[in-house]
């Protein structure tokens, strides 16, 4: 299953959407319904946002713009929209945000601002590679 490169950026950025978007169905719900500390849930969601956008995510939507870039195939396989390494990252940070989140370890004020953040941040990227698909539309 080939396809054009632009197409792997419409998948990847419809992919980190969708993941962004569900991440925050979780933690907007606390964030909304905690009248008492709304203010610092806000503040620790911001935080969270920029560290994982900065310090991870947009990084990674530089990573494999260049990779997707610069290969030499004119089609490439429909799954190479991410490398080996961002699907192992992807799997992991699934499993470890079920798994914390459900082993009830960490009160919902965790969630509240981490959940939300982390799915701002997702969501930024996955409009970020739809934006590279718009810019890239020729290849």
């Amino acid at each position: 299953m080939n396809t054009k490169k632009r197409n792997l950026f419409i998948i990847a950025g419809l992919l980190w959407l969708f993941a962004g978007i569900m991440v925050m169905n979780v933690g907007i719900p606390f964030l909304i319904n905690d009248d008492k500390i709304f203010l610092f849930g806000l503040l620790g969601a911001i935080t969270i946002f920029l560290l994982f956008y900065i310090m991870i995510f947009s990084k990674y939507v530089h990573k494999h713009k260049n990779r997707i870039l610069n290969d030499k195939r004119g089609l490439m396989k429909i799954w190479e929209f991410l490398d080996k390494s961002s699907y192992i990252l992807m799997f992991f940070m699934m499993t470890f945000g079920m798994i914390l989140r459900f082993s009830g370890l960490l009160p919902n004020f965790f969630f509240e601002f981490f959940y939300s953040g982390l799915g701002f941040a997702l969501s930024l990227s996955g409009l970020s590679f739809l934006f590279l698909a718009y810019k890239y539309k020729d290849i």
